[in-house]
């Protein structure tokens, strides 16, 4: 399963230090992405959409953002540079954006989102749903 978020179609390494990170601007309203577990506020995602997966059409439309995202995930990791950090490393998350990732994420994408990643070639594990 960890090996998943390594491998999502990513040709290039999105952490580093020149990049500035992605956290949340609050505590209220967070919700995590359901591909890649990035953490922002609601508004970060429909201002900003995801920086691991672009492709998401997050940007600006709510229902998509709500689709794409999941308030119900479990701890959270602040990644600074994730290429060398053991945990990046640990979590699978080492070539993403450096942020806030969530440890575990409850809840799936819809049939159309799922659609969208794999016309990108972006490989979608679902994830584990709610006890």
């Amino acid at each position: 399963r960890r090996a998943a978020m390594d491998d999502l179609g990513l040709d290039e390494d999105l952490g580093g230090e020149d990049r500035a990170p992605s956290v949340p601007h609050g505590v209220k309203k967070l919700r995590a992405c359901l591909v890649s577990k990035l953490i922002k506020t609601e508004a970060q995602w429909l201002e900003e959409g995801c920086e691991n997966v672009p492709e998401l059409p997050m940007r600006g439309d709510r229902d998509a953002m709500l689709q794409c995202t999941t308030p119900h995930f479990d701890g959270m990791v602040a990644l600074m540079d994730p290429g060398k950090s053991w945990v990046g490393r640990w979590q699978g998350i080492s070539k993403l954006h450096p942020g806030c990732y969530a440890l575990k994420v409850y809840g799936n994408l819809s049939e159309e989102m799922m659609t969208v990643l794999e016309e990108n070639g972006i490989r979608y594990e679902p994830n584990e749903e709610e006890d």
